[in-house]
């Protein structure tokens, strides 16, 4: 509905300025409403609140939440549609999209229409925060379009958006962009990094006001390196399937969680970490009642802050995601390599198209790459020095040279992926 979606906008964009203590008074609110409903129209929650000897009636803080158990995309997978999706909703008549964890196993996520424009006004006021307008036009680039816009309002230049799929060449990307022309540029890293060596050999021809990246990885090498070529800031924003926008960063980089759409808790063994320490993800969603998700383990790791931004907003800050446990390498030592030290040795390498680093066992990684016809036996030799600099321990490092990288219909391949646990 038009209106609605005028309304959540509107709505969203005062929120934001609201103070902190009148922002957790709303997510109190908010989250006493969904467990209630998700405890009376979802038998998952039931059972697991009854497991506990929990009600809705035991939430009254925010405090209160830790009472509460967790659930895991395992848990969501396995009891979908007739257990996780409320008993109100007609599945067939939801917005769904999927998402893949580590095995690559399919998670189907069903959003009301009332939440997904929920989120949709989110995304807008995160566009705004980067000095967007509502008749500049935007691209983005994902497995399939956004579900939800105006035709009638694109016809007079308001909110004019461009479907770049992922699925298409680099080079007719690029060509669908330059069309374009758009103000701004949303997508995963590792594509935009392809955008932006294209664009280099051709001279540039796209001069939008900011890029912003999201999905994956961004490394501070990428970060300049297309800054450089695009000749405009480029942000970063945290954002998943499930709950769309996790935190997003302002002109002033502060990365902001909206805490009108989510409730995020940074735990170590349990327990909430104290601001500036590192710890476990889990969310809460204040607004699918379609799909209700509850303390739900992202299986990433981030950094709470106690101050807030000088943009003025009144939302929680955290540092930027370091990546997901699956994303270390794991050294026979214990030693965990960052990502962020091993992808940019491969992000501007030469003759490399795309890359994947999938670890088995301690003691050995495999290196997928897809070659352009510049590659030679000497850039290959280059890599593994290169990697040898930073995995410092007795590891073998084995080159798979391949035409494809196979990955999900919906699930971009993250690239460094280790399945050793600790």
């Amino acid at each position: 509905m038009f209106a609605r979606q005028v309304y959540f906008i509107l709505q969203s964009m005062r929120i934001q300025w609201k103070k902190p203590e009148e922002l957790k008074k709303l997510q109190e609110k908010r989250l006493k409403k969904m467990i209630r409903y998700a405890y009376e129209k979802t038998a998952l929650y039931h059972k697991k609140f009854r497991e506990l000897n929990l009600t809705p009636s035991d939430f009254n803080t925010l405090e209160d939440i830790k009472k509460f158990p967790y659930v895991t995309k395992a848990d969501m997978r396995d009891n979908f549609p007739k257990d996780v999706v409320s008993t109100e909703c007609d599945v067939s008549q939801c917005l769904k999209a999927t998402t893949s964890g580590s095995t690559g196993q399919v998670l189907p996520i069903a959003y009301s229409r009332a939440a997904y424009e929920y989120y949709m006004a989110v995304s807008y006021r995160n566009f705004a925060a980067l000095g967007f307008k509502p008749w500049h036009r935007f691209a983005y680039t994902r497995y399939e379009p956004i579900k939800i816009g105006s035709q009638f309002l694109e016809k007079f230049g308001i909110g004019q958006r461009k479907f770049i799929s992922v699925f298409s060449e680099p080079e007719e990307q690029v060509a669908q962009v330059k069309a374009f022309s758009p103000h701004a540029i949303t997508g995963y890293p590792s594509l935009m990094i392809e955008w932006a060596k294209i664009l280099k050999d051709q001279g540039n021809g796209i001069h939008p006001l900011f890029v912003r990246t999201e999905a994956e990885i961004l490394t501070k090498e990428a970060k300049k390196f297309m800054e450089d070529v695009f000749g405009c800031e480029l942000y970063e924003e945290y954002g998943s399937a499930e709950f769309v926008h996790l935190a997003f960063e302002c002109l002033h980089r502060g990365y902001h969680i909206p805490s009108d759409s989510i409730f995020l808790e940074f735990l170590k063994d349990g327990e909430e970490v104290s601001p500036g320490e590192e710890g476990e993800i889990y969310a809460t969603s204040l607004v699918n009642y379609a799909m209700p998700f509850i303390r739900y383990k992202m299986d990433d790791r981030g950094v709470p802050l106690d101050e807030l931004c000088t943009c003025g907003r009144g939302f929680p800050l955290m540092k930027l995601v370091v990546g997901r446990d699956d994303d270390f390498i794991l050294l026979p030592s214990g030693k965990k390599v960052n990502p962020r030290l091993v992808i940019p040795v491969f992000e501007l390498a030469s003759g490399v198209k795309e890359f994947r680093v999938v670890q088995e066992k301690r003691d050995s990684i495999t290196v997928d790459i897809i070659p352009d016809s510049t590659f030679t036996e000497t850039d290959k030799n280059n890599l593994e020095n290169s990697l040898r600099e930073i995995i410092t321990e007795p590891v073998e490092i084995m080159f798979n040279l391949c035409e494809e990288i196979p990955h999900g219909r919906h699930n971009r391949p993250r690239p460094i992926r280790s399945r050793v646990r600790e």
